[in-house]
């Protein structure tokens, strides 16, 4: 006889709050947190009790009690980080917290965590048949293959950011087929979208700071009302010196880890189609 399962449906967002926001306090050791003291609670109870965790997070047993009881309230972004915080949450408890509080995810940081550039991720990108590299959330290279030093000449040298090279060496527009078209607006809606994202990132406003400032076009097409928030799937021709000046038709690949959000994993798969005029 199979037994039935304990609840034909998944429990609704409140009690699921609740009971995860109890527990996640219930599991604290009070011993480990600082501020708590043996004469704050009774000798026999090793628990932080309901006004000790709104004593540690700043707010009323109110806003705490609310919270306990799975209420959706217009809870604030400090008041949520406060409780993250306290109750000592990883990350993803931290994102699942703010997803059952108030409907949707944290704000998120200044900057990603940027990818390492591990002996397996370099493994990784070796292993690979074509051209693949890594850049962070402001487009700073953080590995690469020989195939991208050889499409790519300039990897190599002094300057490491794709957007810088992208818009302000002259080599680009020529390496970059239909530069105009092809590369230059959509890269740039990139940037756009990547800039609203996080807006806090300092290096990204200081890559697109400079582009604006010493390229005419960019500022052009940064007046169109034109989105793009990655490349993936994109087919594109670039233009290969030392290849027999040949021009190449490529299919991009863009992959996100979900270790560091806005980092992109990319790839140039040559292709015998020639992209859409």
């Amino acid at each position: 006889m199979t037994p039935e399962p304990l609840s034909a449906t998944p429990p609704a967002s409140r009690e699921e709050l609740a009971r995860l926001v109890r527990s996640w306090r219930e599991r604290l050791d009070p011993d480990e947190i600082p501020g708590l003291f043996a004469s704050t609670r009774p000798r026999r109870r090793k628990r932080v009790s309901q006004e000790q965790a709104a004593a540690l997070i700043g707010y009323s047993v109110g806003w705490t009690g609310s919270l306990e009881r799975g209420e959706r309230q217009n809870y604030s972004v400090d008041f949520l980080d406060r409780v993250a915080y306290t109750l000592r949450l990883s990350p993803d408890e931290k994102t699942l917290l703010f997803l059952l509080a108030t409907g949707h995810e944290p704000p998120v940081l200044a900057r990603f965590p940027t990818l390492k550039a591990t002996a397996d991720i370099r493994r990784f990108l070796d292993a690979q048949p074509w051209p693949a590299y890594i850049h962070d959330d402001a487009w700073d290279l953080v590995a690469y293959n020989e195939h991208t030093q050889d499409w790519f000449p300039w990897v190599a040298g002094p300057e490491t950011n794709v957007m810088r090279w992208v818009f302000t060496y002259p080599e680009a527009r020529r390496q970059l087929y239909r530069w105009e078209s092809e590369w230059g607006p959509p890269m740039l809606a990139q940037l756009r979208f990547a800039h609203a994202r996080t807006p806090g990132n300092e290096r990204l406003t200081e890559v697109l700071t400079e582009i604006l400032r010493v390229n005419a076009d960019a500022r052009e097409f940064w007046g169109r009302p034109t989105v793009s928030v990655h490349p993936d799937g994109d087919r594109r021709s670039l233009y290969l010196p030392h290849h027999g000046h040949k021009i190449q038709p490529i299919e991009l690949v863009a992959l996100e880890p979900l270790r560091a959000p806005g980092n992109r994993i990319v790839m140039l798969l040559p292709s015998d189609t020639e992209p859409a005029p």
